[in-house]
This record gives structure tokens, sequence and C-alpha cells, in this order.
């Protein structure tokens, strides 16, 4: 390709040569060693040639960049970008190098105290001596947890030892049992309790700290633990049942073969067609492995609940992997965890907190832990006194639950190497900054007509047209003016609310990212991170969204169905109704595409994008890194920058199959010659271990900030030991700070403790107009 060019006696050849990383040349050594180079060639040459070369370059598969260097300072064309009518704007090489070279803006982070700090648990702990079948060194933290795990597993401490929630005081009347939380007492002693809740950070390890609470069985006494009676008939084993996302089935069984001696604890699936179907299979089993929607579907059979194997038994210890999954006390599959048996339970997750203080209630129903066995009163003792202004009482009161039934330690509990949290403020364009106001004042303007009418349903319309374009701001902020090959519809709102099922699925995702949707019949919740748990195993009735934003769940569309009833809202005439679905899939699309013609021609990216492939190229050799986006469509126009910079990548997101994905994960970790994995956070928040990495780029801010916290928990975590660099990206004067600033909102307590269902749905009325008004 090159002696091609130096055949042509027209073109100027201009070359440099970099050694990439200077620290491998070793002074004085005669010897000679291979090094890593950056070999750059600027050409020059006659515009007649403008198209021919641009030919050549694409015969070879070359895509050429902006120069870095001015050799000539003539005009600067690019044959692969620009056609030979856009030649008179082209600018000179001196400003394109003064453009190529603007370095990226990054901003540290500063830390701050987490929402969860105030439940650390800080008291020093005896440390429990390793389980023999354990391979390894269990770390000091984990012994200290399998120490807490079996004092709470001997069921309420009423004495001083070790204080409980409650304790024995004895009076002129009697002895009465207190409760040290409410300050309440009762007569009669509290319902025996064996268990709690594990909530340390991602990345500490909380897998291998079960499998050896589970180990401890096998050692002395502590194997026949409360294992002396059974309970309503049911059969009374001394085996663990743990409950898992679907994707962590495979990490459980890979942690169990890693880390417990050949033959030391044996497991069984209870999954798809590797289900349990007699009792005596479990005879030898020392844990058994199943999914939420396994039990989920088993339960909400009905009638196979009394054959089911999983709710004939008593279990001896039920452990909750990821036990946010269950906040939602009213779905049905947070009844069906609840219903399972045990002598032990355990609800073991990194994040008990999210969206709102009822999140945690739900977990202490779960565990069965007398009096929050019923979420009213921890709303009763808790929740209602923060509503009411007594902060101080209502905090310590948190504190002195927790602290007797709740582990959290700080990241800080293991040292790992230091992370540096950045975040990288874009500016638009002129073209990305026109393009962006027009939709924004298409929506305030929507807005504001509304707001002097005086039709609900002429206002939910305006509603479901602003959250639509609210959706198009925070893409233009990624794809720039690539979002014109998306949306033809946009000046035509009225069609977009004519055809209710066109966009039905759209706008449930927005909202449902915005704010909780809850279901009108029941109350329950359909959150970001439930969808994460999608199993084929368990296809149940789609949920029903109607155009005045109503939500009725699967469950109770089943229901309706069943009884030959419609899902109404209530309105006359009734709003459209359209079937959505809950798929963690279905976050990542959107309606729109990038044309064909992008992925065959070298294209100006937009300025996020090209701020994103800025920084890659300035990463060490061999570092790794993955880069996060909660659309497919923007994965779809990085993977593009990426190819014209000649830097492979791997892709993980909704549309890899399951089967495929592992074999992604493992080029990733092993192909050196692969360093940027592109990652949908729908994907990536649960279940993957990928330290190889120590760069992490979140293309936009999401509404969940815990979200984004689980997925750059993917890197930093335990067996990470290189310094980690996370980064964040957002537009200035853009929609995107508004969603950062709702971020920080709930990173607080207080946002958490007064953010509660208000038992409806989206507010569509003039208070919900005037807040998007606000947003924009």
């Amino acid at each position: 390709m090159v002696q091609g060019l130096l055949d042509d006696e027209t073109l100027a050849l201009f070359t440099s040569c970099k050694i990439t990383d200077p620290r491998m040349t070793k002074k004085g050594s005669k010897s000679s060693i291979l090094l890593d180079s950056t070999l750059e060639i600027t050409v020059y040459g006659p515009l007649d040639l403008f198209e021919e070369i641009g030919s050549w370059f694409e015969e070879y598969g070359v895509y050429l960049q902006d120069p870095r260097q001015c050799h000539l300072d003539v005009r600067y064309c690019n044959p692969q970008r620009l056609s030979s009518d856009d030649i008179g704007s082209c600018p000179s090489v001196l400003e394109a190098v003064a453009q190529t070279s603007r370095s990226i803006s990054l901003q540290e982070i500063p830390e701050r105290p987490e929402l969860l700090d105030v439940l650390s648990s800080h008291i020093d702990i005896p440390e429990t001596p390793q389980p023999s079948v354990i391979l390894g060194n269990l770390k000091r933290h984990q012994k200290q947890a399998l120490t807490f795990m079996l004092r709470r597993e001997r069921g309420w401490n009423f004495g001083n030892q070790h204080p409980d929630v409650w304790e024995i005081v004895d009076t002129e009347q009697g002895r009465i049992f207190f409760n040290r939380v409410s300050g309440a007492h009762q007569l009669e002693e509290p319902q025996q309790f064996c268990g709690g809740i594990v909530a340390d950070p991602m990345g500490l390890g909380k897998t291998l700290t079960m499998i050896a609470l589970a180990a401890t069985d096998l050692e002395g006494d502590d194997a026949q633990v409360h294992l002396d009676v059974g309970r309503d008939n049911k059969r009374l084993t001394p085996t663990t049942l743990i409950v898992v996302p679907p994707p962590l089935l495979g990490t459980w069984e890979e942690q169990l073969s890693e880390h417990v001696i050949e033959g030391g604890l044996k497991c069984r699936r209870h999954h798809d067609k590797a289900r349990l179907t007699a009792t005596g299979e479990l005879d030898g089993v020392n844990i058994v492995l199943t999914t939420y929607h396994t039990i989920s579907a088993e339960w909400n059979a009905g009638r196979g609940v009394e054959n089911s194997i999983i709710f004939s038994t008593c279990w001896r210890r039920i452990v909750l992997d990821e036990a946010h999954f269950i906040r939602n006390g009213n779905s049905r599959m947070a009844h069906a965890i609840c219903a399972l048996d045990s002598v032990s339970r355990w609800a073991v997750t990194g994040t008990p907190i999210q969206n709102r203080l009822g999140d945690l209630a739900s977990l202490f129903k779960f565990i069965r832990a007398h009096p929050y066995t019923d979420p009213k009163c921890f709303e009763a003792d808790i929740s209602r006194l923060w509503k009411l202004g007594e902060d101080e009482e209502a905090v310590n009161r948190l504190k002195r639950l927790s602290a007797c039934l709740l582990l959290r330690r700080a990241k800080d509990t293991i040292k790992l190497p230091a992370r540096r949290d950045m975040q990288c403020p874009v500016d638009f364009n002129r073209e990305e900054r026109a393009l962006y106001d027009k939709v924004r004042q298409k929506a305030v303007i929507s807005i504001d007509e509304a707001l002097q009418g005086d039709s609900e349903q002429a206002r939910a319309g305006v509603y479901v047209n602003v959250l639509q374009q609210i959706e198009s701001l925070r893409l233009i902020c990624n794809l720039g003016v690539h979002y014109h090959t998306r949306q033809s519809n946009l000046s035509q709102p009225s069609q977009e609310t004519d055809d209710w099922s066109n966009i039905a699925q759209q706008t449930f995702n927005v909202q449902r990212e915005m704010a909780p949707v809850v279901c009108l019949r029941c109350s329950s919740v359909p959150d970001l991170t439930e969808t994460l748990l999608d199993d084929p195993v368990a296809r149940q009735q789609r949920p029903q969204f109607t155009r005045c934003l109503k939500f009725v769940c699967g469950d109770c569309t089943q229901k309706s169905s069943k009884h030959k009833s419609s899902v109404a809202c209530g309105h006359k005439p009734p709003c459209p109704v359209a079937s959505v679905s809950t798929s963690s899939s279905v976050l990542e699309s959107s309606p729109c595409r990038i044309l064909p013609q992008t992925r065959t021609t070298s294209i100006t990216l937009s300025s996020k994008i090209e701020a994103l492939v800025a920084d890659i190229k300035t990463l060490p050799p061999g570092a790794k890194c993955i880069v996060f986006s909660t659309w497919r469509l923007t994965l779809d126009l990085i993977e593009v920058g990426l190819e014209q910079a000649s830097l492979p990548s791997v892709r993980f997101d909704g549309k890899v199959p399951q089967k495929e994905r592992q074999n992604v994960v493992e080029r990733f970790k092993t192909d050196p010659n692969v360093r940027i994995m592109l990652l949908t956070l729908s994907c990536g928040a649960v279940g993957l271990t990928l330290t190889v990495a120590t760069r992490a780029y979140l293309m936009e801010p999401h509404w969940n900030p815990t979200l984004e916290e689980q997925a750059l928990a993917r890197i930093y975590r335990i067996g990470q030991t290189k310094e980690v660099t996370t980064v964040r990206f957002y537009v200035r004067d853009s929609f995107e700070q508004q969603v950062m600033e709702i971020q920080e909102s709930k990173k607080h307590l207080a946002g958490v403790l007064l953010s509660a269902h208000d038992g409806g749905q989206a507010d569509e009325s003039l208070g919900g107009l005037h807040r998007l008004r606000q947003l924009l």
C-alpha cells in the first residue's frame, strides 16, 4: 500500500515513528529487541487525486485520521469524510491539527460518604476458623462474617452478651420482652428467628463467604443446630438452598469448584430441565442452586406447590444472592420467595437500598425478623418518624436495627489498589447544539400549551410526547447529528400518540427509568434491576400500559384475562392500551438505527464519542477498558469510531446469545489484541468479574446511580491488582446535568427515606407537567 503511494511522484509523504512505551527501551543493551511503535504517515498531494486516494485506502481497509502534525500548512481534505463538493469548506492542516490535539478534560469526582454508610458495622467481630473444606485462605472480614452469621443462626440473643433487637427485662409485674429499636414491649416471647442480611459493598467476596457458611454445617456441633424439629410436616433437610439470578448459576458453580476441595460440598441445580423431582435426590446434597424465576414459576402454578420439592421441604438455610431483586414486596416473585420454608434465612446484597427505604423493609420481611416481618411495622417504627420530622430518632432506630440484623463493612475493609473516579464534561459542536435546542424547544412549547388547557387526557398525550422527547435529548447527547437518522416522525407529535401500540414500549421504558411505575391493581413495581432476571424458563402474561400511563402488571393482567375483564384506566372513553415488556433487552433498544453507510464510510463522530476514542488512544499498551451505555445504538456508533481508529473490541449486550457470552468474556480476558469491551448496563450490572480491565467508561448518566455503581464494580473488586480509573461522560448545558442532580438526591438518606410509592402511576397531571417543564 505504501509503495503504491511512493511510486506516484505527485504525492509527498511525511512519516514519524514513535515508540509506544519508552520504558521498554534499555540503555546500553546491544541485543536487538522488539518494541511496540506507532507509525504515522501524512499524505500531501494534488486535489485531482482526491477521489482516487480515498478509494485506494478503502481497498486496503484503512480509514484516514485527522493529522496530528503540520508539515505544510495547506488545505486539509479527507476524501473518506467529504465529497468533492465540500472541498471549498475544508480547514487548513494547522487548524485540523489544533482540533485533533485538543485534549479532553477529566475532572476528579470528590469522594463523598455513601448512603449506606449509616448502616456500616464498626464493631470488631472475632474471627471464626476457616472450614476445612475451603481451599486457600479466607480474608479477615470473611472470617468475621462467619462469626456474625453463626451467632445469628442460633436465634435471638435475649442476654446482654451481643445486643439484639429483643431483650428480656424483669419488672415488678414480671418478665417482659423489650424491643430495643422502637421501645415497645410485650409479654409473650417473640417468634424465633435465625438469619439476617449480609450487605457488604460489591466486590468484597460475599459469594465465597456464603459458601464458607454452608461448609460450617460439616464442622462439629453446628451441623445439628435447629435440625431436630420439622415444620408443618415438611421434610427437614440439612441442605442449603441458594437462589440466584440465572446469569449467576455458572458463577456460583465456578466459585464452588475453585474454593472447595473436590467432593467437599455436593451441589445440585434445580433449574430448567435439571430439576429435583424426588426427595431422595437431596440425600447427601449440601447445596441446591436455583433461580428466582424457577421458584416464582413453581409457586405461580398453584396446584403444583405441594408437589414441589422446593416448597415441600424445610431447608437448613436459604440464601438469596442479589436479594434486592425481591425488594418490591407486592410482586409475585417476592411472594414466592417469602413462601419458602427454612430454619435460617439470609439476604445477600451489596445494595439493600436503591430507591427508597421500603426496599430494606422487604428484606426484613423475607428473613422473618419479628416484628418486622410485617413491612407496616417497619414503616411505623422508622420511616414514619422521618416523615414527621423526627430525623435523628429515625436514623438512630435504623442504626439499632441494622446493628443487630445487618452486616455491612466499609469498602476499605479490604486493601484494593487505588480507584480514581473522574467525570468528563463534553461540549456540543454548533450542529449538535442546534439540533438539541430544536428538540428541547419543541418539548417546552408542548408543555406550555398543555398547561393552558383543561383536558386531562390531552395533558396525558402531551406528557407521553414529552417523555419521548426527553429520551431524544439524551440520545442526541450521545449520537450528535447522527440522531437525524433515527426518527423520521419527530415533527409529527400527534401521530406519535395516535398509534399507542407503536410507542407504548418506548414510553414505558423512559417512565420507569425516571421513577417507579406502580401496578394499578396490586401496587407492585417492575423495577429496572428485576428485569435483569430474564429467564426463558418463566414466561408470563405481558403487562399492559395505557396511554394515560396506567400500568397493570403481568400477574394482574393474567387474572383479568381469566375473569374475562379488561384493563380499564377509568377514563371515558377508555384510553388506548398496549402490551409492554419488562425484559432487560428491551431497555437497551430504541426506535432508531444507524444508517448502513455509517459502517462503510469514515464519518465525523459525535463530540462525546470522539472524546471517548481520544481517551482510549492515550491508554498505555496492554491496558484494557470497558465502555458502558444504556443503549445498543450508542455502542453501535462507538464501534464505528473504534473501527475507524483501528481499535479492536468485543461486544456484550442483550442481543448476544446466552451460550456465546462466556466466549466473549474469555476472549476479552485472554486475547492481548482485544483491549476494549462494549457492554450495555443491563448486561453489565450483575454477575461479571472483569478485573482484567483497569478503566471503565459510562457514556451517559443513568437515573439510578446504584445501577451505575454495580456496573463499575465489575472491574473494582477482589482480584483487582492494578489502579482503576472510572470516567463518566456528560454534555454541558444539557438534560444530562438534570439527571445527575436527580442522582445526587438518591445518594442522600433523606431522599430515600422520603421516597415512597404514591400508590399510583406516573403523574401526568398539571404537577407532573410542571416538573417536566422545570427539568427541561
